[in-house]
């Protein structure tokens, strides 16, 4: 069996005040590793601990590292220091999921109007992530995300394991179904998983990437997505560096 942890970044463009993007990261993992991949998940932040004082029951959020808003702890967290912690993680994370893959789509609202970024987004997701299940891993998954629209996502997977058009290399489409991930998609709050909260840290920083910031440019947090190279799923896209699923 196989875990896919998913977060967003953004959101699908439902209202004037919408974000440029709509991003979902989703890290893959066995269960076979998954203790493995837990304890050095542990040891990790009891060296955040040590080095920033950072206690190991804190979500790590990685926008309010940036700027604090609701987290009172990081309040007490020099700025620098918080993003340094961000630089450590990224650092860390080819290390602590050594076996581990991530599959990340990009999609940027304004190359696709008049469409339901929502639908868009988490059916280029599933469809990736199915087919990683068939063709390497051989396995059945399931998925474990963040607080989304979780009833938009259970009729958008129900409807893709009976009829998911896919384009074909020849002409037209065939009808490929996602046959591999089983149950709906499980709700889980970020603060209880170690495993979410690293997922939400690929997802943010891809958006830095993506859309640097010239106040942060002195940090460097703009090139921390590309520390994560060794464990990106890049069949996801093979028109991408990054393997980021852009359409």
């Amino acid at each position: 069996m196989h875990i896919m942890y998913v977060d967003e970044s953004g959101d699908p463009g439902i209202h004037p005040l919408s974000s440029p993007h709509f991003i979902l990261s989703g890290l893959i993992v066995s269960q076979d590793e998954w203790d493995k991949y837990l304890s050095r998940l542990k040891a990790f932040r009891k060296s955040l601990k040590a080095k920033y004082g950072l206690n190991q029951r804190t979500e790590i959020h990685t926008a309010e590292l940036i700027r604090v808003q609701k987290i009172e702890e990081y309040k007490k967290i020099y700025k620098s220091d918080r993003l340094n912690i961000i630089k450590d993680y990224c650092t860390e994370m080819p290390r602590i999921f050594d076996t581990a893959q991530i599959i990340n789509i990009c999609i940027k609202i304004n190359e696709h109007p008049e469409t339901n970024i929502f639908s868009l987004a988490w059916g280029r997701l599933l469809q990736r992530y199915d087919t990683f299940l068939k063709k390497i891993a051989k396995d059945k998954g399931i998925i474990v995300a963040d607080d989304t629209d979780s009833v938009k996502l259970m009729s958008l997977q129900r409807k893709m394991r009976v009829y998911n058009p896919i384009p074909s290399h020849f002409s037209g489409t065939y009808n490929a179904p996602i046959s591999n991930i089983i149950e709906d998609t499980f709700s889980r709050q970020s603060h209880h998983s170690y495993f979410l909260q690293s997922v939400d840290l690929v997802a943010h920083c891809l958006y830095r990437k993506e859309y640097p910031k010239g106040s942060l440019k002195k940090f460097g947090l703009e090139h921390q997505f590309q520390k994560l190279d060794p464990i990106l799923l890049k069949q996801a896209s093979k028109n991408d560096d990054f393997g980021i699923v852009r359409k």
